[in-house]
């Protein structure tokens, strides 16, 4: 089933589903690659844990993981993420020093499928992503294209 603007029923109801799945994760694993023309060493894996808050109509991710560079070195990570909903999309901004950056909105395509309303734009680098509602998990995929990036984030959340 397509969902788009004009079938706002369906549209509501994803968008529903989804902000109710975000406010159930506990946890997430993620893979890093870099392809043809990066010139960024950015590749590897982790697994961590993911506190959730709600803050003023807000759910904020507090994720701590540790990840294991394509070398095998061993690094902690932590990460603040800030979901948000409006009427059409839900929206993905990373917490930097308490500064939201917009990383994208996710519109839904299809009744489980969620798209970037728009590329974000970095630099010289440009972001996108999808993500896709599973039944027991959640699967975010950013990509990551510029001068010197050519990145996939593959996240499970669950």
């Amino acid at each position: 089933m397509s969902v788009d603007s004009s079938n706002d029923k369906a549209f509501q109801a994803a968008l529903a589903r989804l902000w109710a799945r975000l406010g159930k994760i506990t946890a997430f694993s993620f893979s890093a690659s870099n392809g043809p023309g990066s010139k960024t060493n950015w590749r590897g894996h982790g697994r961590g844990e993911v506190a959730v808050t709600s803050d003023e109509g807000n759910l904020i991710f507090s994720e701590q993981a540790e990840y294991t560079d394509g070398d095998g070195h061993k690094i902690r990570l932590q990460n603040c993420y800030r979901w948000s909903r409006d009427d059409t999309a839900i929206r993905l901004e990373h917490l930097r020093r308490e500064e939201p950056v917009l990383l994208f909105s996710l519109a839904p395509v299809t009744e489980h499928g969620f798209r970037e309303v728009a590329a974000h734009h970095c630099g010289d680098d440009i972001y996108t992503a999808e993500l896709l509602l599973h039944k027991d998990q959640l699967e975010l995929i950013w990509q990551i294209h510029g001068p010197r990036k050519n990145e996939r984030l593959h996240y499970h959340y669950w």
